[in-house]
């Protein structure tokens, strides 16, 4: 029953307990998924001395800790650890209490318990933009600190509509490292340090030190004053944690309660929902403890980086369990989660081998286009009980294996197959498989029946024509120019989308300029962006190339050059003049490596 009756404690307080393992998170919990603005917004508005919701708590019995997993909060957090190694995390870490403290367990407020933590006592790590995220140099770790030179009683400009009067931001440890730090024209303190000044009279001291130790000017000390009392009286002095407590041991209820109040805030993912009610009813193993670290290990330990989620494997886990394909709540009822359960294993082995063989052909999280393509593979491999390594060897029954789920699984990609609403499509495919006898992958029986569904399926020379006016920048681009090269390191190499001919000269002013006809110019620059003006080429090659001639840049490359990025060698079509020419050869040049690889299909059956 939950005792209706508040109690209140300090965000200080609340730090101490969270910092001494007294207050803890469920396994039905979900992870951190505040940005670094939520975490600004709701240090402003304690500030401001606004509400800031009420906390639900879990009181369990000292009888009953041993029977569930429970997790510590995250003090260093990082968005994301699968491209750099790092001591931050983004997962919590499990912990077993030492039954020293009095245990609370966090149902409501976790987001904000750990924005208060982090804010305090921690940093907070992410990926700058436009920078690569497997360059460690691009991932800044940062600490929150205060503006204290600026009016707190003057509302933002930066705020928008938010309304915000005090300046939080989250600023780089390896230049911002002190109590006290100069940035332009102003001076920031370290919000975390205020946990060293818990009386009134030691800020008034540290505001007259820092007014005549850094040379401010009246009004400015009056703001350092004015920041640093309020920064103070929001963390040490107004008890802001007020919780009900939750006094019953019985995990279904308490289950109900979690997902009762978690229904507002940041939204409550489907997977977050789903993950719980395993959580709260798996047996044998720690649901939550499975699926997130199965997750990191499809992301980070296979032949390339990839972008799985827990929603991919709770639908496959459905797949691959012969249960109803689509994504409700009400298919994970406990029958089915126990299902699951009992088949978990097979899920992981099946999900693992089919992420595998999709990186052995060369696809990861840039061209990974729909991961409902990948469930299909996964439940052959469950079928089959052969593995990715299997179908690696040369001998021709496996072969043709590989060739066929290759085909089909591009295609897929390419004809948009399995976005979207994809449930049907998945589950007459499983019919399919189901049905199947032998080794083989019945490409041709899943292809007649999901074009039944009119999807288009297969490769045809009217889908090559369209692929061929895909543009610059797109990820279908992207993916159809990986399937022209060799290699298999589009994951470990940045690679670009160059044109061939440089767009900066076919522009129609620039083509005019060199004599070209005024209509001619125009189709030209049109077709600039268009995927037969387009290769891949590694940051270093790019930047060899920049905007030269390509008549004077190709003419020093070799055969090899040519054959790789598929330029035709007749030197006449390197001419800007030719440039309709040149577009015509490639295109057909394009044409015949994609029916090399994806093979032609018959579209009369």
């Amino acid at each position: 029953m939950l005792l209706i009756y508040d109690q209140r404690v300090t965000i200080r307080e609340a730090v101490r307990q969270i910092q001494n393992e007294n207050y803890l998170l469920p396994a039905i919990q979900r992870e951190i998924v505040w940005d670094r603005d939520q975490i600004t917004d709701l240090f402003d508005s304690v500030l401001q001395g606004y509400p800031i919701g009420s906390f639900l708590y879990w009181d369990i019995k000292d009888d009953n800790e041993d029977k569930y997993t429970m997790y510590g909060f995250i003090k260093d957090y990082i968005t994301n650890t699968k491209y750099i190694d790092t001591n931050a995390k983004s997962r919590n870490s499990e912990v077993k209490p030492d039954g020293s403290g009095d245990l609370k367990l966090i149902l409501d407020g976790q987001q904000r318990l750990s924005s208060f933590y982090i804010g305090l006592k921690g940093t907070y790590t992410y990926k700058q933009p436009r920078k690569w995220y497997q360059n460690p140099s691009s991932w800044q770790r940062t600490r929150l600190f205060l503006k204290i030179t600026s009016d707190p009683n003057e509302e933002l400009d930066s705020g928008g509509d938010r309304q915000t009067r005090y300046e939080f931001s989250f600023l780089p440890v390896d230049q911002y490292n002190s109590k006290v730090v100069e940035r332009g024209q102003d001076y920031w303190f370290r919000v975390g340090a205020i946990l060293d000044y818990p009386d009134r009279n030691d800020i008034e001291e540290l505001a007259y030190n820092l007014k005549n130790g850094l040379g401010l000017t009246d009004e400015q000390g009056r703001f350092v004053r004015q920041n640093l009392h309020d920064l103070r009286n929001a963390i040490h002095e107004r008890k802001y944690i007020t919780y009900f407590e939750e006094k019953e041991q019985d995990i279904d209820t308490v289950l109900e309660i979690f997902i009762r109040t978690n229904d507002g805030g940041t939204e409550l993912e489907k997977s977050d929902l789903l993950l719980s009610i395993a959580t709260a009813n798996w047996q044998d193993y720690d649901a939550r403890k499975e699926l997130t670290e199965f997750v990191d290990h499809l992301n980070t330990q296979l032949p390339a980086t990839n972008d799985y989620n827990k929603d991919f494997l709770l639908k496959s886990s459905l797949m691959l369990t012969d249960l109803p394909v689509r994504y409700q709540v009400r298919q994970f009822n406990r029958e089915n989660v126990s299902k699951i359960e009992d088949c978990w294993s097979e899920i992981r082995r099946s999900i693992k081998e089919a992420a595998t063989l999709v990186n052995y052909f060369g696809i990861d999280e840039n061209t990974l286009l729909s991961k409902n393509a990948v469930i299909p593979i996964a439940y052959y491999f469950k079928e089959s009980g052969l593995s990715a390594e299997d179908l690696k060897a040369g001998e021709a029954e496996k072969v043709e294996i590989k060739q066929d789920i290759k085909r089909w699984f591009i295609t897929s990609l390419l004809n948009r197959t399995l976005t979207g609403r994809s449930d049907t499509v998945l589950r007459r495919v499983r019919d399919v498989l189901r049905k199947s006898d032998g080794l083989s992958f019945p490409i041709e029986k899943i292809n007649h029946e999901v074009k039944s569904l009119n999807k288009v399926v297969g490769f045809t020379d009217e889908i090559a024509e369209n692929i061929l006016e895909y543009e610059k920048g797109g990820k279908r681009t992207f993916l159809t120019l990986t399937l022209l090269y060799q290699q298999n390191d589009w994951g470990s190499l940045q690679y670009h989308q160059d044109h061939i001919f440089p767009d900066s000269r076919l522009t129609t002013e620039n083509l005019v300029d060199q004599g070209i006809d005024g209509d001619k110019a125009g189709e030209f620059e049109k077709k600039a962006n268009k995927l037969p003006n387009l290769q891949l080429l590694t940051g270093k090659e790019n930047e060899s190339k920049q905007d030269k001639k390509f008549e004077d840049w190709i003419r020093k490359q070799n055969d090899k050059f040519y054959d790789r990025h598929l330029i035709p060698k007749n030197s006449k079509y390197h001419k800007i003049e030719n440039f309709n020419k040149f577009l015509d050869q490639r295109r057909e040049l394009i044409k015949s490596k994609l029916l090399s690889v994806l093979g032609e299909y018959d579209d009369s059956n």
